[in-house]
């Protein structure tokens, strides 16, 4: 019997049910048509009609394989074992070859395939519209349709109830796409991320909409939002500036030098960095709209406080020159 990846990189991954009276579009890893019913192969696609046969008889593809994690009889093509929730690898992340079976290396390539075990959240309760699970990492039940947890922020899968990685965009189990844009820079970002990791902008972990970094409610849909200390957990109210479990600092700092500022001030102290007001990120000198979030810049005299335009060479009210 052949090996599991005989179709190589680059080929896709479904194709027409070989049911003439069925033509329905079908995953080749499935094995068996959504629509129809009609079982084939998963490596070439041609029917099958004895569902107890080892190999295809097209392609010699073995139709089953043993989980190296519990020696389970695993379909070929399968993307979880069912009985210990391995999770296989179904591309090579390196030449993209397709792989229907449990190899410690990729056939194609040669590199070494990691292979872990992911955890599932439980069901505790269903509603017309509405799925209830139960957190496998700290208990708590929340609708699956948000995407992570909202007490301890683990992701879930909303379409198969896979825990997801912190950047995992895709489900590698079901291919359900857990993302959505960033309402400020319209980066794609995970569902239940509560910061978007290009931007910086904190996310309703519900909606997904742009919140504030003390607001208690989101502004979109209400969801109550909870201050946790980045380190330890620990609830915090808006106005600490330090976390009374663990000491970390939360006053703001300077990217350049890392020096306390106050963003007031719009200056770093210490190395001169020109700072946003509104989030602290470093801006340029001459840039009139914060690039990180958004916010508008305003240029004011070193000695009067009138405002500026970035290209003036003297000030409108006082007459102090600026340095290039």
């Amino acid at each position: 019997m052949s090996g599991g990846s005989d179709r190589g990189a680059g080929q896709p991954d479904t194709f027409r049910c070989p049911n003439p009276d069925c033509g329905a579009d079908a995953c080749y890893d499935d094995g068996l048509c959504p629509s129809c019913g009609q079982v084939y192969c998963p490596g070439c696609g041609h029917p099958l009609d004895d569902e107890e046969a080892d190999a295809c008889p097209a392609c010699g593809q073995a139709l089953t394989f043993s989980c190296p994690g519990c020696g389970f009889p695993v379909a070929a093509g399968a993307r979880l074992c069912p009985e210990c929730n391995l999770l296989f690898v179904r591309r090579c992340p390196a030449c993209g070859v397709r792989i229907l079976d449990a190899p410690q290396v990729c056939p194609g390539c040669g590199r070494p395939l990691e292979l872990a075990c992911r955890t599932s959240a439980t069901i505790f309760a269903t509603a017309p519209g509405l799925v209830l699970v139960r957190c496998p990492v700290c208990v708590a039940k929340f609708a699956v349709e948000t995407g992570a947890c909202p007490r301890c922020g683990q992701r879930v899968c909303p379409g198969c109830y896979l825990l997801l990685e912190e950047q995992e965009l895709t489900c590698p189990h079901c291919g359900f796409r857990a993302a959505r844009p960033c309402p400020t820079c319209h980066a794609e970002i995970g569902l239940g991320v509560v910061e978007c990791s290009c931007c910086g902008q904190p996310l309703c972990p519900v909606c997904g909409a742009a919140v504030g970094e003390n607001d208690l409610l989101c502004p979109e849909c209400g969801t109550g939002l909870v201050l946790c200390c980045p380190r330890c957990g620990a609830e915090l109210t808006p106005e600490m500036t330090r976390c009374p479990e663990c000491d970390l600092d939360f006053s703001p700092r300077c990217p350049a030098c890392g020096q306390p500022v106050d963003l007031s001030q719009g200056r770093c102290p210490v190395c001169g960095q020109a700072l946003c007001p509104g989030c602290g990120a470093a801006v340029g000198e001459e840039e009139i709209r914060c690039s990180a979030c958004g916010v508008d810049l305003m240029l004011c005299c070193p000695v009067c406080g009138a405002e500026v335009s970035p290209t003036a060479d003297l000030c409108p009210e006082c007459g102090e020159p600026f340095e290039a």
